[in-house]
């Protein structure tokens, strides 16, 4: 007879500051992006200010909050 063993616990939920970071991280990228393709028209251009943006958004919020 097999063992009964116990479910796995579900996991953590993120947390409300998490959350708010990732949320202001994704705003911040949005913003920036399209700022600047509507700015130059060049969608590498866009991509990459919005990555940036949103890296030093992360990099930078948890810090501040």
């Amino acid at each position: 007879m097999p063992e009964q063993t116990s479910p796995t616990p579900p996991p953590d939920r993120l947390s409300l500051r998490w959350a708010l970071i990732l949320l202001a991280a994704v705003v911040a990228g949005l913003l920036a992006g399209l700022l600047t393709y509507a700015q130059s028209h060049n969608w590498p251009a866009s991509l990459l200010a919005a990555l940036g943006a949103s890296g030093g958004a992360l990099v930078s919020l948890p810090l501040l909050l």
